[in-house]
């Protein structure tokens, strides 16, 4: 009864960790290429039980009642990596890459990756993203000087001047090595792969986030019933403990 009582317990902690992302998921619903997570969970392993004191003949005594699940853990929180929507807004400076594929920016901690194209010109004519960190091309950061420069879909910037760098863009062989570091940038476990996957570069649009509320706000709603049966097990549970205790133990 107890091993229940620990398997509800467990129930509602899962539940308490999809809420967290839930919120986060749509906290972030309006942020720029911000890719929606979901928890990944799998179930203790199983404990197989004997019989105990059993009546039986003693050729079957101590034989297999059967597994016994012990509760649920989360296993990882995954990054779901779809194509958001583009959005269009008329800035040279804004950049969405269509393609599964990543911008890379040099941070104080290394290189760093990001969907995210909603950059700036600093006042040394760098183009940057929203932190200040200098967006890379093959030849390092992309000097632009202002605002008057093109990206093709290949990603080559020019200016009137004419052609400046090609924009980095790397892709890997699988997105799950990527850890989500704050900021809309990532790190990655492995590296990038030699030549990125296909892709195109749209100047002058943002990708959108991935999150759909609707289907968040489903899921949050699940994740409550749920919540509330585990809860309502604990205090079943609870209470007929209490009554062996106080009731059913009682010395007469």
């Amino acid at each position: 009864m107890t091993r229940g009582l620990y398997i509800a317990g467990t129930g509602m902690m899962i539940q308490r960790r999809r809420m967290e992302t839930i919120t986060n998921n749509v906290a972030n619903a309006e942020t720029t290429a911000f890719k929606k997570e979901f928890n990944i969970t799998h179930s203790f392993d199983e404990v197989l039980t004997r019989r105990v004191n059993d009546t039986m003949p003693r050729v079957v005594q101590g034989r297999m009642v059967g597994p016994l699940n012990l509760g649920t853990q989360v296993d990882q929180l995954y990054i779901d990596f779809t194509q958001g929507a583009l959005e269009g807004t008329e800035r040279t400076t804004d950049l969405a890459i269509i393609g599964d594929a990543f911008f890379v920016v040099q941070t104080a901690d290394g290189e760093r990756y990001t969907r995210s194209g909603h950059f700036y010109v600093n006042d040394a004519g760098l183009l940057v993203d929203v932190d200040g960190n200098p967006v890379l091309g093959n030849n390092g950061p992309i000097y632009v000087g202002g605002l008057n420069f093109t990206v093709d879909q290949f990603g080559n910037v020019s200016t009137a001047n004419g052609y400046v760098d090609t924009l980095r863009i790397v892709s890997f062989a699988d997105n799950e090595s990527l850890r989500r570091q704050g900021s809309n940038l990532y790190f990655a476990t492995e590296p990038p792969l030699a030549a990125a996957n296909p892709f195109s570069i749209a100047q002058g649009f943002l990708e959108g986030s991935n999150v759909d509320i609707g289907r968040e706000m489903v899921d949050m709603l699940a994740m409550y019933r749920t919540y509330e049966l585990n809860q309502r097990m604990v205090t079943m549970i609870d209470e007929t403990l209490g009554r062996a205790v106080n009731d059913i133990g009682r010395l007469r």
